[in-house]
């Protein structure tokens, strides 16, 4: 909408309402503006996730790379498929998946067993609610093909309001003393809440349709970068629903959106099922937005925050700040579009509410590639080898195949060797070099499993290996066949970039948000606040969970390490089986007949014992008598041995 300010206008509400759509318009174009530009930035990057996800689906990429034929394109669906299955069984088999530490003993205890609700939580049907579980495996998925997953935090809440009346007795009349001599009854209308859905919501993103800053640097998060913008297709319904939006009368709902923007992105992809271009609907309507979140300068009015837009204003008046703000715009159409500002507010949640997780660090740039791409250069030298072994094979067992160039043949019913085809147009002992063959078949396989054999050991390093020197541009590269070790520091990466932030926040919003009968409902008690969530300690459970090959060895160590200790004549030889049998039964998980064991067993019959269980009685404290009151043999025998003369020089 274009504004003439020519026109010298005296309504001011007129004038209004001018600026308002002014500023809304270039609010419109600035989301544009950033998107076009973040996309441009990654463009290479995300046609090389196209292809990645073609392999996934066993497809042949459109690109003609060496390194995609159909070996590799099986060894990449079984890489991903290794991976992920093996992350998040080490992730879920942890109770909690993240623990919480804390000298603050009952909020630590608070925020585990909120976190433990939530990442197990089963809603019902009905509910809109994905089980954290599919999040984590999507959110891995994302992160091995892309290098990057991300996800987008929010908070889901549906309260049911119920008003509850009550009489109480208001009094009227009052004597000189004070007392009540007349009484009414009078109705009081208490507005009660409870929650009917209450929880973190997590959204994957495609990395398609996101766009961040692009001045963030490698182990950085987008956190904290200074912007964020995100873009979806939803149901016009949904945002009347929701109550926070504004100018949604603007937004036509007979709109055609099969052939937007966003659509289009994936399309190519799409096509290979045959869904490039959705269907439409006689009574839904689709609309595309796309929602800002992060820095913006504003200056304050008496309608509220309003944007800058000029430089010189922006770092040059003392009345203009930046604001974390959530500014949401709504696309109508695809020829003439329509851009309308429906959302421009203060942000809620206090942050970009965004978690990436990463696998790797590129040295010189934020995005990193994810494990597709490190191993292409191993599966293509894997896939070499292994033609080479049939091609020598081949050319062992039949001879070379001699044709006149200038004459016509019928390929079709002719057959060679590989590369053992020669088109000759003159004497063919002047014009071939005939090979030489190996002695027997076997050589060729012998000799190229004993090839392949050292290229799947290319993941460990000769370093690792108490060999000495590295080989040279081979030691990182990625195998098919994934280590326990790089597994457990993918999980280890996937914990401190994705899991950690997203309890944190988790909690965080619940603070804000969650409504105190959920934290009832969840806790048994009222939620312990704090004011610095710094001192709670998010830890990495998955990491310490073991498999169990690896539980059944340490039960048998530990039997065998009783076995000893029984017979060693040591007053602290019971402190040592205890612990020894509290691991046992915590690795046969039963945690809490572990924790039924005393760890300050004694033994009665040795004077260490005695002093032990003295000190236990006595809260630590060393008996004496200074009271007069006689002391007991034990308590004697005791401070005799804690007793230690002392000199004067």
């Amino acid at each position: 909408m274009s504004t003439d300010y020519s026109e010298n206008k005296t309504d001011d509400s007129a004038k209004k309402k001018t600026s308002l759509l002014n500023w809304e318009e270039q609010m419109c174009k600035q989301i544009e503006d950033e998107w076009t530009k973040g996309q441009t930035y990654v463009s290479d990057l995300n046609d090389l996730f196209d292809d990645l996800y073609a392999m996934l689906r066993g497809e042949r990429p459109t690109k003609n790379y060496d390194w995609q034929s159909n070996v590799v394109i099986n060894k990449v669906f079984q890489v991903v498929w290794t991976s992920v299955p093996y992350i998040c069984q080490k992730i879920f088999g942890a109770t909690p998946v993240i623990g919480v530490k804390s000298y603050d003993k009952k909020g630590a205890w608070q925020r585990e067993e909120i976190l433990e609700f939530w990442n197990t939580m089963q809603a019902s049907p009905e509910a809109k609610h994905t089980p954290y579980f599919l999040i984590v495996v999507m959110l891995t998925l994302r992160a091995i093909l892309n290098g990057v997953g991300i996800m987008k935090k929010s908070w889901h809440q549906k309260l049911e309001s119920e008003e509850n009346t009550t009489q109480i007795a208001v009094p009227m009349e009052m004597d000189e003393e004070g007392n009540e001599t007349r009484v009414e009854p009078h109705e009081v209308t208490e507005n009660i809440t409870t929650p009917i859905e209450d929880w973190p919501e997590n959204t994957i993103i495609n990395n398609r349709d996101i766009v961040f800053d692009w001045m963030l640097k490698p182990g950085q998060s987008i956190r904290h970068g200074r912007f964020v913008t995100h873009r979806e297709m939803v149901d016009l319904a949904s945002l009347y629903d929701a109550g926070i939006y504004m100018n949604l009368d603007k937004i036509d709902p007979n709109a055609d959106t099969t052939s937007s923007e966003l659509r289009q992105d994936h399309s190519d992809l799409n096509s290979r099922d045959g869904q490039d271009t959705p269907p439409g609907s006689d009574i839904y309507a689709d609309v595309e937005i796309k929602e800002r979140v992060g820095n913006v300068p504003v200056k304050m009015t008496k309608d509220g925050y309003v944007p800058v837009f000029d430089k010189e204003e922006i770092y040059g008046a003392e009345d203009v700040e930046m604001v974390n703000m959530i500014v949401t715009e709504a696309i109508c159409g695809t020829g003439e579009k329509k851009y309308v500002l429906i959302r421009f507010e203060e942000n809620p949640y206090g942050c970009i509410n965004y978690v990436d997780t990463h696998l790797f660090f590129d040295p010189e740039r934020f995005q990193s590639m994810g494990l597709v791409e490190p191993m292409k250069d191993l599966q293509t030298c894997v896939n070499d080898n292994i033609n080479a072994m049939f091609d020598e094979i081949w050319q062992n067992l039949m001879p070379p195949v001699v044709v006149n160039k200038f004459a016509l043949w019928d390929w079709d019913t002719m057959q060679y060797a590989p590369q053992q085809r020669w088109l000759v147009g003159g004497e063919p002992s002047k014009s071939i070099y005939f090979k030489e063959p190996s002695n027997i078949t076997r050589d060729a396989w012998n000799k190229h499993s004993l090839l392949d054999s050292e290229i799947q050991l290319m993941t460990v390093t000769n370093s690792m290996q108490g060999m000495g020197r590295e080989k040279t541009a081979t030691t990182n590269v990625m195998n098919a066949q994934m280590t326990a070790g790089k597994l457990d520091f993918l999980v280890k990466m996937i914990e401190t970039t994705g899991l950690i932030p997203s309890s944190q926040m988790d909690v965080k919003f619940a603070k804000m948000f969650a409504h105190p009968k959920t934290f009832k409902s969840i806790l048994g008690e009222d939620f312990q606040f704090s004011d610095y969530e710094e001192v709670f300690k998010y830890i990495p459970a998955a990491s310490s969970v073991k498999g169990e090959n690896q539980k059944e060895t340490e039960i048998q160590q530990d039997i065998q390490m009783i076995g000893l200790l029984t017979n060693m004549q040591n007053p602290n030889a019971a402190k040592v089986v205890n612990m020894f049998l509290a691991n046992i039964l915590r690795n046969r998980n039963s945690p809490k007949a572990a924790a039924l064991l005393d760890e300050d067993f004694y033994e009665p019959q040795s004077d260490a014992g005695n002093m032990s269980m003295m000190q236990k009685m006595l809260g630590g404290q060393i008996p004496q008598n200074q009271e007069g009151l006689p002391m007991s043999g034990q308590e004697k025998s005791m401070r005799r041995l804690t007793y230690e003369p002392r000199s004067v020089y």
